[in-house]
């Protein structure tokens, strides 16, 4: 098991945003949270990153590596594409080579500043940034937000790849087509988090 959540509540003022949620993260399984605007899903994501405070119990796979890629743009406006792949990816001459930058369409705007950038070009981008990560959890904020359905087709079977090879993702969204990909799948409302069959 990945992660352990018990009886997990947060409140934002005198408004309680999560209601006892209790939710277990195991290898190589694929997570999706759907629900409204404001129903608390970024803040769910966020007590599973300790961004944010919350009472219950969150435990984790000793040595558990997560990376957390938030619904706003985490990108270095005036820094090149290429900068801002250098940033954020350890060993990126490692990670990465041309062959994967082509498949994502990443190659012909390296040396483009980020601000240059359209905002689906600027998830994608963060998107790849989260792929490459080779870390054992993916939290996922609307990932998809932006992207058009060729992108978004490619991004939905890299990360079933990863998934098929032991990594876990927990993420939200709005789309359809996207929340297909998970294996199990959650509606938050009103705080409370119920299993969708």
């Amino acid at each position: 098991m990945y992660v352990s959540i018990s009886n997990l509540s947060t409140n934002y003022k005198k408004n309680v945003i999560l209601k006892s949620i209790s939710l277990s993260i195991d290898e190589g399984q694929s997570i999706c949270i759907l629900g409204e605007n404001a129903a608390g899903k970024s803040t769910f994501l966020k007590c599973i990153c300790k961004l944010k405070k919350y009472s219950g119990e969150i435990k984790y796979k000793k040595d558990l590596k997560i990376f957390y890629l938030p619904q706003d743009n985490i990108l270095l406006d005036e820094l090149s594409v290429k900068d801002n792949l250098r940033l954020f990816i350890d060993k990126y001459d490692e990670k990465v080579d041309n062959d994967m930058r082509d498949e994502f369409c990443i190659s012909d705007i390296l040396n483009v500043k980020v601000k240059n950038c359209s905002g689906g070009t600027k998830r994608k981008i963060s998107l790849f940034i989260a792929l490459v990560q080779r870390c054992d959890l993916l939290v996922l904020d609307e990932p998809f937000v932006g992207l058009d359905a060729d992108n978004r087709g490619v991004f939905l079977k890299k990360l079933s790849e990863l998934v098929d090879g032991g990594a876990s993702i927990i993420y939200t969204t709005h789309l359809s087509d996207a929340a297909d990909m998970a294996k199990k799948k959650f509606n938050l409302k009103n705080g409370i988090l119920e299993e969708l069959s």
